[in-house]
């Protein structure tokens, strides 16, 4: 169920602009779910196109594919005695999963078809890790052969770095595709290492930990997670070159994950547990039993668990976050109209459809502009209506990717040409404690729009700059002045006109 508040404020501009606040509110089961039941599930992964890919630990093995969200899932791909234990994407939905003795697993056409890269391949070792950089460069982490680096897809493989290390999950920069991170996991100990060079060459390494798992946020901070007791979560702003521990977990950590505002979720021998304050502090996500890697969705939390008790894919549900429009405004000039709004956030936007009404008729389509999915970031969006005129109503019928749809509020601007200079009485009149006075030029003029008191004393400045011809609307907040008469005088070239208001409290 989606509920729509409005609130409507003036601004200085051509027309109306009208603040809308479109949240919507949807309520979700708070609790997990286990989709695949039955099956032990280790590694998890998506592409662009929406897909998830989950891949399985112990005697029942495959590559499962869902469609729809977590909700059903296929059993893709399966070999003997192998473990899936990595899997990643590239741009074009390629998708590559690290299958330890059996090597690298490949499908260029959404898991339909897999192709082997064998661990003959990687020197005989285990594959370990698998990440996706730039242009078809992919990389691969090995037990005991450090780092592979091909740059065609797949097709071929160099040893690069780092040979004799375990590398257990590799990261590329989200703002530097040139750097690449690798964790080294295994009895002797554990590192963090990090590549300049696109993943040639690597540094010493700068932590001492066990590394499974890489976050990095979008203010471009680093999180480890580790199976080092006593299990520190340590975070980096400098890039990974030096690290502080936020704080120790109960149990080893092996996956870790952001939601939709960067909320932290870890998973591991403990459960799930989620931070809201950038890993200071952690709490149970109501899941206590060990879990291993861990993916966001949308708004839903997935995780894989391995056992014959509770194995399979556990899906949680989090409050949606709502679309949320911020402002959406109409200006008048020239016989055209320009359109602006703006979200804060967005969840399943499949866009905006453009509707207008001329004169009081029907409303109609005018474009469809596409949204931006599901984001936290703040969105604009502008259209310019041309060669329109008349009194318009503009209206925004948002749609989501399943077909529901809400419409905003409507706004108002009149598009007729404007002959003659006018001061409009402010509305409402009397007030308290804002008005808003409007006004209209034909032609770019100096304006200066100033409020007086009844001894011709100067109160307000609201308009001293240059405007072209157009109409306007400013807002007077009256909320530090006494009850009484108040003037306010407009000039605009040679145009002088003062009205009277009344402020009464």
């Amino acid at each position: 169920m989606k509920k729509f508040f409005y609130f409507l404020s003036w601004k200085n501009c051509f027309s109306v602009l009208t603040t809308i606040l479109f949240i919507s509110q949807i309520t979700f089961s708070q609790t997990w779910i286990r989709k695949v039941a039955g099956f032990s599930m280790w590694s998890i992964g998506k592409d662009y196109a929406g897909n998830v890919y989950a891949g399985t630990l112990g005697s029942n093995r495959g590559i499962f594919k869902s469609t729809d969200g977590g909700e059903t899932w296929t059993n893709m791909f399966s070999t003997g005695a192998s473990n899936y234990v990595n899997i990643a994407c590239d741009s074009l939905n390629n998708v590559y999963v690290a299958n330890v003795s059996n090597g690298l697993i490949i499908s260029t056409d959404g898991g339909q078809n897999f192709i082997l890269v064998p661990s003959e391949t990687f020197g005989g070792h285990n594959v370990t890790a698998v990440a996706c950089g730039k242009n078809g460069h992919i990389f691969v982490g090995a037990t005991n052969g450090g780092v592979w680096r091909s740059t065609d897809f797949g097709a071929t493989f160099t040893n690069t770095a780092l040979q004799t290390y375990t590398i257990v999950t590799i990261a590329v920069d989200r703002f530097d595709a040139d750097r690449i991170y690798a964790g080294f996991s295994s009895s002797s100990g554990g590192g963090f290492f990090i590549s300049t060079d696109d993943g040639v060459t690597f540094g010493a390494s700068t932590n001492s930990v066990k590394v499974w798992e890489i976050l990095q946020t979008s203010s471009n901070v680093l999180y480890t997670a580790t199976t080092s007791s006593p299990y520190p979560f340590d975070r980096s702003t400098d890039g990974g070159l030096t690290w502080t521990t936020m704080g120790n977990q109960p149990a080893a950590m092996r996956g870790a994950t952001l939601d939709l505002i960067e909320d932290i979720y870890i998973s591991g021998n403990g459960g799930v547990f989620k931070s809201t304050d950038g890993g200071v502090t952690f709490v149970n996500h109501n899941l206590t039993f060990g879990s291993n890697k861990i993916l966001t969705y949308d708004n839903k939390i997935m995780v894989c668990v391995t056992g014959s008790t509770n194995g399979g894919v556990w899906i949680f549900t989090d409050e949606q976050i709502p679309v949320e429009l911020l402002s959406f405004t109409a200006v008048a000039n020239n016989g055209n109209v320009e359109l602006k709004w703006r979200t804060a956030t967005e969840l399943n936007n499949s866009g905006f459809e453009l509707q207008r009404s001329v004169n009081d008729k029907a409303f109609e389509k005018v474009a469809f502009i596409r949204g931006f999915g599901t984001t936290t970031k703040p969105k604009v969006y502008s259209y310019l209506d041309k060669n329109i005129s008349g009194f318009l109503r503009y209206r925004l019928k948002q749609i989501d990717f399943n077909g529901s749809f809400e419409y905003s509020n409507i706004i108002e601007v009149n598009s007729s040409p404007i002959l003659s200079f006018e001061l409009s009485q402010n509305y409402p009149n009397p007030f308290n404690p804002t008005t808003k006075i409007s006004y209209q030029i034909p032609k770019s003029s100096y304006v200066t729009l100033k409020v007086y008191d009844v001894l011709g004393n100067e109160i307000a400045t609201l308009v001293n700059e240059v405007k072209p011809a157009g109409s306007y609307g400013v807002e007077f907040n009256a909320a530090n002045l006494p009850s009484g008469v108040y003037l306010y005088r407009l000039q605009a070239g040679s145009f002088v006109q003062t009205k009277n208001m009344i402020l009464l409290r």
